[in-house]
């Protein structure tokens, strides 16, 4: 190769790229069937922590409208020196399930697992943010 075929076939190699980088943003952005979805973590602009589940709150014997997961943060995205919002009185945060991951699951299975929440504002009602339960870890069988 010479020095223009290298410069072209660099170009063409370029040309090919960007088609796929903007096919793959048209399809994540896609409205229809999601073949992909967003997920977006910064760590100083966004708070994320993962926990590990201290207890579960039931409707039908506590004081709370919902399952409720009460939690012990163990990392989180701001920094070391950094302590999550919305702690409850004594350092738990209680985290909320709206995509019905905790479906199926006991307080016996929850109990010591661990998992992902993202802290966010709704924009509806009142203005009162929330751990929202991002993802819980499976825990392993063993034979």
């Amino acid at each position: 190769m010479d020095g223009k075929e290298i410069v072209d076939w660099t170009k063409k190699a370029i040309d090919e790229q960007g088609k796929l980088n903007r096919e793959v943003i048209r399809r994540m952005m896609n409205e229809g069937p999601h073949r992909a979805r967003w997920q977006h973590h910064r760590g100083s602009s966004g708070h994320t922590i993962w926990f590990t589940i201290d207890s579960v709150l039931c409707p039908d014997t506590d004081y709370v409208t919902e399952t409720t997961l009460v939690v012990t943060a163990t990392w989180y995205t701001a920094g070391c020196s950094k302590t999550p919002p919305g702690a409850n009185d004594d350092g738990t945060y209680n985290v909320y399930d709206i995509c019905n991951y905790l479906y199926g699951l006991t307080p016996t299975d929850l109990i010591g697992g661990t998992g992902r929440a993202t802290y966010h504002y709704p924009l509806t009602g009142t203005c009162e943010p929330r751990w929202i339960c991002d993802d819980l870890c499976p825990q392993p069988e063993c034979a």
